[in-house]
């Protein structure tokens, strides 16, 4: 995690803020952007910028997470030890499992670098014929699946539209988004339907009015 002193304060940038909280990057980004400060009472960055990216104050992000609420707990009946696969994550947010499959292709590049993506590091990991298998502990998936309930977000299978993905950009505020993260972003404003980078290109050309004679519906 880098640490500079700017506006005389020990500070991070948004990579850092997310170590220091335990959330993934994406997380922290949307968290931080303009649109959801308000709502989530994430921290405002300090006013002086540096290298051209946002900091926030050290003592700021400790008293945000003092204040966060603790994670919800898994019911006396499970065991949180347990390990959860695919199937069972999805039965917990109530979801098809090809959604959760949907956010394990999202996910994976975070994976791939030890971190969270949209869904949490899974706690084991084996090889299957046809990649990989993942697992959860329950304690993890239900918490994971209780924060998700406690976030806003459009009806699920609505599919994504042009004032969406403008919404998703608006509220990075001044980050660049990779296309890969647009698509976890979507994802979790449409309320859990898996969005591809696809979609993500074609709502782009709409938005640049490449392409006003495209269908308006749009598949992920």
């Amino acid at each position: 995690m880098e640490i500079r002193t700017v506006s005389g304060q020990p500070a991070t940038d948004r990579a850092g803020a997310a170590e220091r909280l335990g959330l993934a990057l994406n997380t922290v980004r949307m968290f931080s952007s303009p649109a959801q400060r308000a709502t989530r009472g994430f921290p405002a960055p300090l006013a002086e910028r540096a290298d051209g990216r946002d900091w926030f104050a050290l003592a700021d992000l400790d008293a945000y997470q003092a204040a966060r609420p603790v994670p919800a707990t898994p019911p006396a009946s499970g065991d949180p030890e347990e390990l959860v696969d695919v199937a069972g994550l999805a039965a917990l947010r109530g979801v098809d499992p090809a959604t959760i499959t949907g956010y394990v292709k999202l996910s994976r590049p975070d994976w791939d670098a030890g971190r969270d993506g949209y869904l949490p590091y899974p706690d084991h990991i084996e090889p299957a014929d046809h990649g990989h298998t993942y697992q959860w502990k329950h304690a993890r998936a239900y918490a994971w699946v209780a924060q998700l309930r406690r976030s806003p977000g459009r009806t699920p299978g609505t599919a994504p539209t042009v004032a969406d993905l403008e919404a998703v950009l608006a509220e990075s505020g001044d980050t660049t988004l990779k296309n890969r993260e647009i698509a976890a972003a979507l994802s979790a404003r449409l309320g859990g339907r898996p969005v591809s980078i696809q979609v993500v290109q074609r709502l782009n050309r709409k938005r640049h009015g490449h392409s006003a004679g495209d269908d308006t519906r749009e598949h992920g």
